[in-house]
């Protein structure tokens, strides 16, 4: 780190100063770690795993610094006594992540109130969820979550995919797939404000717990008059293969007049709002209908 070599993680972590490097060579780490200082760049290596490593009952990384930035760390197997463990708990501002492969954990990343912009890119979390409370993503009231290149696989124990409160969410050029997994909505938006899906593959998987594959505003009356609120959905295509009733998207009557714009879809298979959508968007009676092989293939977008 900054020129210094440091044989345990501990070391490493008492000597991080604003505006450090911290490269992590390839190996198993079976502590996590907390980031103080801010400007911090955590760089991992082609094999770099942090297993079960929970700093404070908390997570693998608690990072309570600003504009920190982290590559290329793999994590998992993060368990705690509030069964929300996870790889990184953000408690300061501002966090991109890239190149992360965050799995069979409690939760990937849970987010404070008051943390900025969460930027996720190039990015991969399965198998993560907790007791329908600890999700693969958890942003509390944010300014901003953006979501681009990444995957989102097969949420457990009725978890979300992407849970997130932040005033804007964006989500871009991804994959969010329930596959195998038990999980509950792909994304949910309790807290309503700015929501946009574009360029993405969603799929409701036949095991999923809820019949909405999407949820807004359900935890909000009203909605909060000092921050924006709209909806965007757009050039997507939207798989619904849940057993039993498939409800595309979920809104809350406190969000129902909020501005919504669903255009330029493909949606395959059943859905009971199938009606409120006919404009400007494509449906297939099923995947076979759609050109799409067998579960669980997902149509290519090039991730």
């Amino acid at each position: 780190m900054d020129g210094v070599s440091f044989s345990n993680i501990s070391d490493a972590q008492n000597a991080l100063k604003d505006n450090s490097t911290l490269v992590i060579g390839n190996g198993t780490y079976r502590q996590g770690m907390t980031i103080q200082p801010s400007n911090v760049t955590i760089q991992g290596s082609p094999n770099t795993h942090f297993i079960a490593g929970a700093v404070s009952g908390k997570a693998t990384f608690v990072i309570q610094g600003n504009d920190t930035t982290m590559e290329q760390i793999e994590c998992s197997g993060v368990t705690v006594p509030d069964q929300n463990g996870a790889c990184i708990r953000q408690e300061g501002q501002n966090l991109l992540l890239k190149y992360a492969y965050f799995h069979d954990s409690e939760q990937g990343i849970l987010a404070h109130d008051g943390t900025g912009t969460i930027r996720i890119e190039y990015s991969r979390f399965e198998n993560l969820g907790k007791a329908g409370r600890a999700h693969a993503i958890y942003v509390n009231k944010a300014d901003r979550l953006e979501v681009r290149y990444s995957k989102f696989y097969s949420s457990k124990d009725e978890g979300h995919e992407i849970k997130s409160r932040a005033k804007e969410t964006i989500i871009e050029y991804s994959e969010i797939a329930s596959l195998t997994g038990n999980d509950s909505r792909l994304v949910d938006v309790p807290n309503a404000g700015k929501l946009v899906i574009r360029g993405s593959v969603l799929e409701q998987g036949p095991n999923s717990a809820n019949n909405q594959l999407l949820g807004y505003g359900y935890e909000v009356n009203p909605v909060d008059p000092a921050i924006s609120h709209s909806v965007e959905i757009r050039d997507n295509i939207i798989i619904l293969e849940r057993n039993g009733s498939n409800h595309f998207f979920g809104i809350s009557d406190s969000a129902k007049d909020v501005s919504k714009v669903v255009t330029q879809n493909k949606f395959v298979g059943s859905m009971n709002d199938s009606a409120l959508y006919q404009s400007g968007n494509q449906f297939y009676a099923d995947r076979a209908a759609f050109g799409l092989g067998p579960f669980p293939e997902l149509p290519s977008i090039g991730l």
